[in-house]
C-alpha cells in the first residue's frame, strides 16, 4: 500500500473522531431535547429568553416569559431546559434593573489640595 493513501485514510479516521462524530451526538441530543418538550418545562431560547412552556405545536412553542406575557418561539430557537437548580437561583435572586431615566452616579473622585493648586498655577 502507498504511504500517502495510509496517511490520508488516517487523517480520515481523525478527522471523524474529532469533528464529525461529536457534532452528530450534539445534534442528536438537541433533537432529543426538543422532540421530549413537555408544557411545564423550562427553558432558554437561543436568544437569551427564560420561559416556561404553555403550548406546543410541531413547529412553534409558546412560552410565558412573565406573569401574562406570553411569546411563540419556533422550536428551534429552543436552546436548552433549564434545570430545577438554575430555576431556583433565578427567582432567589432577581436582578434590579435601573429606572428609566436614571444613569448610576459615577464614583466620587476628589483630588488632593497639592494637586488642584498645581492646575490653577499652571494656567
Amino acid at each position: 500500500m502507498d504511504p500517502i493513501f495510509i496517511f490520508f485514510l488516517v487523517m480520515l479516521v481523525f478527522l471523524y473522531l474529532l469533528l464529525i462524530r461529536p457534532q452528530r451526538q450534539q445534534q442528536k441530543r438537541v433533537q432529543e431535547m426538543l422532540h421530549n418538550l413537555q408544557v411545564g418545562d423550562e427553558v432558554i431560547t437561543a436568544g437569551g429568553i427564560y420561559g416556561e412552556v404553555t403550548a406546543i405545536d410541531d413547529e412553534r412553542v409558546q412560552l410565558e416569559i412573565d406573569a401574562d406575557v406570553r411569546i411563540a418561539v419556533s422550536r428551534r430557537a429552543i436552546a436548552n431546559k433549564v434545570t430545577p437548580e438554575e430555576s431556583a437561583q433565578m427567582a432567589e435572586e432577581p436582578e434590579e434593573a435601573p429606572e428609566p431615566g436614571t444613569a448610576p452616579e459615577p464614583d466620587a473622585f476628589e483630588e488632593s489640595e497639592p494637586a488642584a493648586e498645581e492646575q490653577k498655577t499652571s494656567r
